[in-house]
């Protein structure tokens, strides 16, 4: 019976010592690409309020030296889209709305034709299915040049 007591007591014990500490923790975010104060995020977040933001990247894409940032988000349920925050001049331009993955996204620049803008590759899955599509920005567009399964992972 003494046993029983003890163990009950050390029970207790440990409990509360791993609840503490799990109240003292403060609480990760998520890690979506970019700190959560960057301007072209905030300009994204005002204007799509209600989306969540899934991945992001920056880089210039329409090679004017300023920083763009490409944004995949939850469109709804299941569906994911992706658009670029093009940085112009003293404001912001939010590109067309392209299809994305649905799980496991990535993005990655590559200067595939060795020639400005460079390109950017997004890959992904949705229920073991894989894709990727290369894009790159023409005239404040995205536009796809090349794809492989993307209709599978988004």
């Amino acid at each position: 019976m003494r046993n029983i007591k003890i163990f009950f007591v050390f029970a207790i014990v440990f409990l509360l010592f791993g609840c503490s500490r799990n109240v003292n923790e403060p609480k990760q975010s998520k890690n979506i690409g970019v700190k959560s104060d960057n301007e072209r995020l905030l300009y994204f977040q005002h204007k799509y309020k209600d989306k969540e933001v899934l991945k992001c990247e920056e880089k210039d894409l329409n090679n004017d030296d300023k920083l763009d940032l490409i944004v995949i988000y939850k469109k709804d349920n299941d569906k994911n889209s992706m658009v670029v925050v093009l940085s112009d001049k003293e404001k912001y331009k939010i590109t067309n709305e392209v299809s994305a993955p649905i799980e496991n996204q990535k993005i990655e620049f590559k200067d595939i034709d060795k020639k400005p803008p460079i390109e950017f590759v997004v890959s992904g899955s949705k229920n073991g299915s894989f894709g990727y599509a290369i894009y790159r920005i023409e005239k404040g567009k995205i536009i796809n040049l090349f794809g492989e399964d993307m209709k599978d992972c988004c």
